[in-house]
């Protein structure tokens, strides 16, 4: 009989781990490979908001720096909690290549930073916007499906605030786009 409650026991305890259990199922390598690219993604555009901050004189150049990094903190305060809860490691550093970018930022002139710096962006965030784009239709974990779809229309604003800086510095080619002629 005391074997028999100990069964029960341990039965009815199995189930009751189960919902837990299928809540921390592994994520797909799709949506890891996510949230550690816009990880990423948003430590670079927090680190060239600072920079374009620290170096532009032009004002919408500076309130465009102050938008990226709010918003890219917001965007990867909300990731974090994601990965976090999926048990995904994230990176500490932006990539090789995001990397060299800021490189380039700090290295960049006052006079050739400004056009520098946005034609740079628009094409980051054209990126951005296809990492995201592609999470939202092919991810697996809902959570990080929403978090993609949340990112989406802050990722296109800030396109459109910056290929409105690019119309008015006269950047031809990157205005009507996004990047040049893309």
């Amino acid at each position: 009989m005391l074997l028999r409650r100990i069964s029960t026991t341990v039965g009815v305890a199995g189930l009751l781990a189960l919902p837990a259990t299928a809540a921390q199922a592994e994520p797909s390598a799709q949506d890891a490979a996510f949230l550690k690219a816009a990880h990423q993604a948003n430590l670079a555009e927090i680190s060239a908001g600072r920079i374009a901050w620290t170096t532009s004189n032009d004002p919408t150049v500076k309130t465009l720096a102050a938008t990226l990094m709010r918003d890219h903190i917001h965007l990867d305060a909300d990731l974090y909690q994601t990965a976090r809860q999926l048990r995904v490691f994230l990176p500490d550093a932006p990539t090789e290549e995001q990397q060299a970018l800021t490189r380039r930022y700090e290295a960049a002139g006052a006079d050739t930073f400004d056009e520098y710096f946005i034609s740079t962006q628009l094409a980051a965030h054209r990126d951005s916007l296809k990492l995201v784009s592609e999470q939202i239709s092919d991810g697996s974990e809902q959570s990080v499906k929403e978090l993609a779809a949340d990112a989406e229309p802050v990722i296109a604003h800030h396109r459109d605030l910056l290929r409105d800086a690019a119309e008015a510095k006269g950047l031809a080619g990157y205005a009507g786009t996004g990047g040049r002629n893309g």
